[in-house]
């Protein structure tokens, strides 16, 4: 039988002037699952550095650098034994850094369920 993959994304938007660096919660995964993208969009201010964390560790082998204002970055993603997520693990978006005040910070990841995980 021939099955088709979910799709779904997590997502957080920051606002105002107090943009910083911190960890926010977005899921906890109820099914085995895996990471699929990381993208950032970033609204003013000179820079930004974001991740994606399974369990408090880095899912990215490196940060995403929103370097670019008003444009979608998205992060090369690391092997796929790093990107899967098991039923019961917490997924979060984290902001590492945030130069030069920007006012908007959106961090969402893309994430594919599917019952060959």
């Amino acid at each position: 039988m021939a099955y088709k993959p979910r799709l779904t994304e997590k997502s957080i938007t920051l606002k105002g002037a107090d943009i910083a660096a911190g960890t926010f919660v977005l899921w906890r995964a109820s099914v085995p699952c895996r990471v699929v993208a990381v993208r950032a969009y970033r609204v003013g201010g000179t820079a930004a550095a974001v991740n994606a964390t399974k369990n408090g560790a880095s899912m990215l082998a490196s940060d995403l650098s929103v370097s670019t204002a008003a444009t979608w970055m998205a992060a090369a993603l690391g092997p796929t034994g790093n990107r899967r997520l098991q039923a019961g693990d917490t997924l979060a978006a984290t902001v590492v850094s945030a130069a030069g005040t920007p006012t908007d910070l959106i961090i969402q990841i893309d994430i594919e369920k599917d019952a060959n995980f």
